[in-house]
């Protein structure tokens, strides 16, 4: 019986040592197969969210998903297929407060997940964006000026639409004289209404926070490489 078991034992590792010196060729033969392409610095790789980015809802640290929507290729290889997954994560958020100070959100990119499956580690930033601020980040750019800007436009219209209005009526009345008398008088009555509107809503815009900066799933972005990446293809 002892010597049955040895001869199963003997034959078990003898399968054993075929089957791992088997894997291994096969293994050498397919890592001979993978050769690397390079993707140069400055290439515009355009995304597609596969989760939504807010900087109200999200704190530092984390993570979203990506997919490469357009073929990136380098010497007539397809380095980059279209599907391919992008992973990311929040470097630095700042939720929207009051003063109608806005969000913002700066985001980094992880790695990228390669054809052969490995995990390319990539160094890229935003682009093409009219949120992005002068050092990359994401943001809403409202600000208490903003808010200022807007309230002024509104006031200034609380006085030119009736004054605009009265001069366009004047021009029917006494062979257009009239409106040299109907439009100083709008402007008249209209602007102390102009100048309570503008204090009133710039007390409230102090306490009025920002907008969110926000990218919705399955919206784009276009990164540009700042380094070359080297992708392994077959």
């Amino acid at each position: 019986m002892k010597k049955i078991y040895s001869i199963i034992t003997i034959v078990l590792l003898f399968m054993i040592m075929s089957f791992n010196q088997a894997y291994s060729a096969v293994d050498k033969q397919i890592n001979a197969n993978i050769k690397t392409k390079r993707v140069p610095e400055g290439t515009v790789i355009k995304l597609k969210l596969l989760d939504p980015i807010s900087s109200i809802a999200m704190e530092e640290g984390d993570s979203f998903n990506l997919m490469v929507v357009e073929n990136v290729k380098a010497d007539d290889y397809v380095v980059i297929p279209k599907g391919t997954v992008v992973r990311g994560s929040i470097e630095e958020v700042k939720k929207p407060s009051m003063l109608y100070k806005g969000g913002m959100v700066r985001l980094y990119f992880d790695h990228i997940v390669s054809s052969t499956g490995k995990q390319v580690r990539f160094s890229a930033g935003l682009c093409n964006n009219p949120n992005i601020t002068y050092d990359g980040a994401l943001s809403s750019k409202t600000t208490y000026s903003t808010a200022i800007s807007q309230t002024t436009q509104t006031s200034k219209n609380i006085v030119t639409k009736p004054t605009n209005w009265a001069w366009e009526k004047g021009e029917n009345v006494l062979n257009g004289k009239a409106k040299y008398v109907f439009a100083p008088a709008a402007a008249i009555v209209s602007a102390p209404v102009a100048g309570i509107y503008f204090v009133g809503d710039s007390i409230a815009d102090i306490f009025k926070k920002g907008k969110d900066i926000s990218i919705n799933q399955g919206e784009t972005i276009q990164v540009q490489l700042l380094k070359p990446v080297d992708m392994p293809v077959y």
